[in-house]
């Protein structure tokens, strides 16, 4: 396969990983780029030409099987290929889908970068449905492995990520955070005092303004001592119609926030949505993750690891193709018709896939792999 020891010689230089499993993953993700799948029966047909199919899918088993993959010095090459710096925008959310009756459950942290989530560090849950407080500190532990508590800006996350025991684990670790809460998250002045679900605090607001709470609340919940934060709200809807006035389920949004100004905290929160590109890029949109038909967590945990990298160098191509020939043209509703991710891959895919041979294209995109920023920066 064209270009696969140039790939393997950037990998190496940033991993220092056996040169074997170096140049598998070099196979594996130009095969993923030329063929927008996760199917591993489809990535073995075009793996390694001259080997039989059965071989070749015998050999992607075996490396998600067994291999001990070293996701600390995976997040931190992803960290590197991400083109910014501290301090980052972190996003927290789970993603989940079905192989027939299994479930298979991903929760994800990303670093918020032009619109998208670059991932960093990831857990696939053992059962489907919500994550726990232990699967939440686990997976932002490992993230810590990466890039340290001082560096992060704010966390942000949703609904699901509420518990108390959780936000006062963010609290002793010092991290910065805007969470989303429940409508009926009842919420008081005092610790022991009485509270009032957060709805009816909201409710005097007109849909699009914005208040924040006075001083210091309190959360109480089920799983330890109530938790002290500032709390910001804003009306993001009217109620709803022939429903005897009650509130609609998204009515207001409601955020608990802790070390950031409660005033910017609905703009921070906005990041949040920007994991949803990146699970729509490995998903449906992209590299087609649920297609793989793989169950297995830890199986699935290093299929992730595979494609996260290949996401990471799409986008980074996607930049410098949107700087050098315009950004993708937009729709009649005034959205890109690509992202910088669809963007990025769709190039890639060009060169990897045209019969002739593009090294002078296929060496700048590599380039990007190398150091994203000097790539970047020279547009």
């Amino acid at each position: 396969m064209q270009y696969v020891q140039s790939i393997t010689g950037v990998l190496s230089d940033h991993l220092g990983w056996h040169r074997a499993r170096l140049k598998f993953m070099a196979r594996f993700t130009s095969a993923l780029l030329k063929l927008t799948t996760a199917n591993l029966r489809e990535i073995a047909v075009a793996l390694k030409a001259g080997v039989k199919e059965e071989s070749n899918y015998r050999r992607i088993r075996r490396f998600l099987s067994n291999y001990e993959m070293d996701f600390t010095a995976l997040g931190r090459l992803l960290t590197r290929l991400l083109p910014q710096k501290s301090p980052y925008k972190v996003i927290l959310d789970r993603t989940e889908w079905h192989f027939g009756d299994t479930p298979v459950n991903v929760l994800m942290v990303g670093v918020a970068h032009k619109g998208v989530a670059f991932p960093v560090s990831w857990t696939v849950l053992p059962e489907e449905g919500s994550s726990s407080t232990d699967d939440q500190c686990r997976v932002l532990r490992r993230f810590f492995d990466v890039v340290a508590p001082s560096d992060i800006e704010v966390v942000v996350a949703d609904r699901e990520f509420i518990s108390t025991a959780w936000l006062r684990w963010l609290q002793d670790r010092e991290i910065p955070f805007a969470i989303r809460l429940r409508s009926d998250r009842r919420i008081g002045r005092t610790p022991e005092g009485s509270s009032l679900p957060a709805r009816i605090l909201a409710r005097p607001l007109a849909v699009g303004e914005e208040k924040v709470l006075e001083g210091a609340r309190h959360l109480s919940g089920t799983d330890g001592e109530p938790v002290e934060v500032r709390v910001a709200m804003r009306r993001i809807a009217s109620t709803s119609q022939g429903t005897n006035s009650q509130e609609t389920k998204d009515q207001f949004l409601i955020l608990a926030t802790w070390r950031i100004d409660p005033e910017k905290a609905t703009t921070l929160y906005q990041k949040r949505w920007e994991i949803e590109p990146m699970f729509a890029a490995l998903k449906s949109r992209g590299y087609n993750l649920e297609e793989t038909h793989l169950t297995a967590p830890e199986r699935i945990g290093r299929l992730i690891g595979l494609l996260a990298l290949a996401f990471a160098w799409t986008h980074i191509v996607g930049e410098k193709r949107a700087h050098r020939d315009g950004p993708p043209r937009k729709k009649s509703h005034g959205r890109r018709q690509r992202s910088l991710f669809r963007y990025g891959l769709d190039w890639l895919r060009g060169i990897l896939t045209t019969p002739e041979p593009q090294p002078s294209a296929f060496f700048d995109c590599l380039r990007g792999l190398r150091s994203p920023t000097a790539f970047l920066s020279c547009t």
